[in-house]
This record gives C-alpha cells, structure tokens and sequence, in this order.
C-alpha cells in the first residue's frame, strides 16, 4: 500500500507549487531513489493533460565529473539546452545516494560546468518559467541528519504537508514590516551585522519553487552591507563542508572570512568571480514545521526563527543586481538569544515576532 504521504506530497508539488496544466512540458529531474514520489507526481501531471518527461542523469554526475574535458565542461548538449530553453516548468527531486560523491571533484570543474549552465537557468530564475526544487527521504540525506531513515521521513513530511495558505498569510504580515523599512540589523553570538533594504521589495516563498516554502527573502543592497557575522552550522555546497564560519563585510565585500574546517575551500569559493564575495540575498525563515538542522539547505534556510545570508547571485526579482556563479546561503538560529531590528526597533527575539 502507497504511502499517503507520498500521494500529499505529489499532490502539493503538482497543484500548488508547479500547478500543472493541459499542454505544458514539464521535466522531472531526479533519481531511481526517489521513485514512489516520481511516479505518483508523474501520474498526477499526465492527469493534468500536461506531458512529464523523466531524466535520471543526477545518479551518474560523478562519473561526468571524473572524465569529462574542458570542452565538455565549457559545452551543454544540444539536446539538454532545448530542453531547458523549451520547458514549461521543471521539478527537481533531490534523492541522493551519496551526499558526498563530489567531494573530491576539482571546485573548479563545479564552477566551469555552473557557469556553461548559467545563462540556460536565466528564464527560470527570472520566473519566466515555473520550477521546483524539493527532496525525497533517502539513507543519505537521513545519515547527513543525523537521524534514522523513518524519523527523516516524518521530518520530510512534517516541513511539506502543511497548510501553505495559512503560513504565506502570516509571511506577508511580517514581510510588509520589512518591506518598509530602510536598515536591518541581525545581533547575536558572534554577529553583529546591518543591510540595506533600502529601494528593494521582498519575496514570499510560499512552496512556489521550494518544497518545502517558508522563508522571505531580500536581495540587500550591494554595496551597504557591514559588520560580522558568524555561523555555528556548517554550510555546505557541492558535498564540501565548511563550519565556523566568520565572515566580516566593509562596504559589502566580504574582506576578511575565517573558518574552522574548510577554510581553504571557503576562500577559493570566494574567489570564483567578481560577485562571490557580495550578499545575494537575505532570506528569514519562518516554516515552524522544521526545527532541526540537517545539513541540507533546502530545509534548513526554512527554520522558524533563522536568518540566511547567500554569497553571490542575487535574484532579480528582488531588484538586485549582483552577478556571480556562486549562491551560497548560510544559516544563522536565532532561536537562543538573537534579534532582528528594523531601523532600530526590535521586531523579532529568540526566534519570535514582536509584533
């Protein structure tokens, strides 16, 4: 018998997130792991009178790194750009069978590949076609957790079959008091730092393009960003893991960046292009179905009661401009003894509203 929370989950990408209709091509990009969820999601867009289309190529990304030339590297095939040039919308289902399988690839193979597939992504994250990112419980993404297989799968559930309605109404709420002010300021152990906002609108992430949602985010101005800010979770990107992180910003620009693991990567990551060492984005989470951290982003920027900082790529839609090939969020909890101040009023506390 099928799990029913499989059948809710497809149900909430389909109709709420992608939401499918007749005619429209959309690729589904996942694993063989992740299959009950594919099928139910491909059942239900056929339904729709939509037209899914499967690819599975994330299972042999290794194997592209390891061999793969410059020139494959710097070239898309023709047949993946049409079909992302062409789609209606695209699904991703992370469902990996190894979180670590390109750890030892060259950062630099990453970044070449990232910047050859750039500009096929630019329709997407302009939102001039639909896309979701989400994830499938697998014994990878358990063990990242920390926790077992069956308890992860509560987790998955617990962040994804909720009442989207309800929480983007109260995202609005406390994005509206963002949204007019000037200067935020986020102070906590080890960070004390202030963006501007100025001239910049948020976006609500209501389970559109992550599944799970539950965050609003900000593309802060350029050049304004000052202060420290420090990080007790590791971030990871690309199976690399980076913790005790302490970035330090003068006029935007990260100019000093300490860790204690992983330091040598973090420093080459910000060393990618012109772009990595600015704020992308400033996104605060708000999805109280998730309260621990996993070591996978598209969970963990969504705790109730944390902030995120992403180095590099800042979205447009937010009215920001800076351009990079990197887009790394890192989380801050600010669940114990932490606050958020708007133009110097207090408006959020270990965690919680004030307003």
């Amino acid at each position: 018998m099928a799990d029913p929370r499989i059948n809710k989950m497809a149900a909430v990408i389909v109709d709420h997130s992608i939401r499918a209709k007749k005619g429209e091509q959309i690729l589904i990009n996942s694993s063989p792991l992740a299959r009950p969820l594919i099928e139910e999601v491909y059942r239900l867009i056929v339904r729709r009178g939509a037209h899914p289309i499967v690819n599975l190529g994330a299972t042999y990304r290794r194997i592209f790194f390891e061999e793969a030339s410059d020139e494959q590297l710097n070239q898309v095939p023709d047949i993946i750009r049409y079909q992302l040039e062409n789609a209606d919308a695209t699904i991703t289902i992370d469902a990996p069978e190894n979180r670590r399988d390109l750890t030892d690839i060259d950062p630099a193979k990453l970044q070449r590949y990232s910047k050859a597939t750039m500009p096929l992504m630019e329709r997407f994250m302009k939102n001039e076609a639909k896309w979701l990112v989400t994830a499938y419980p697998t014994p990878a993404l358990a063990q990242d957790a920390e926790m077992s297989l069956s308890a992860y799968e509560d987790f998955i559930f617990n962040a994804v079959n909720i009442d989207w309605k309800a929480l983007k109404a109260s995202m609005e709420k406390a994005a509206k008091r963002f949204d007019e002010a000037k200067e935020v300021r986020i102070v906590a152990s080890g960070t004390d730092i202030t963006l501007s906002l100025e001239g910049r609108t948020g976006v609500i992430d209501g389970g559109e393009n992550n599944m799970p949602g539950g965050e609003f985010f900000y593309a802060p101005q350029e050049h304004c960003t000052e202060g420290t800010i420090t990080y007790e979770w590791p971030a990871v990107l690309s199976g690399r893991e980076v913790s005790g992180i302490r970035l330090t910003f003068k006029e935007g620009k990260v100019v000093e960046a300490r860790a204690d693991k992983g330091e040598d990567y973090l420093h080459q990551i910000l060393e990618t292009d012109a772009g990595a060492r600015f704020v992308g984005e400033l996104g605060i989470g708000c999805n109280n179905g998730i309260q621990q951290h996993t070591k996978n982003i598209l969970f963990d920027e969504k705790i109730g009661g944390t902030v995120h900082l992403a180095l590099g790529r800042a979205y447009e839609e937010c009215g920001g401009t800076n351009q990079s090939a990197v887009h790394w969020d890192m989380v801050k909890d600010l669940r114990n003894g932490g606050a958020i101040y708007l133009d110097g009023q207090l408006v959020q506390k270990d965690g919680m509203w004030t307003f």
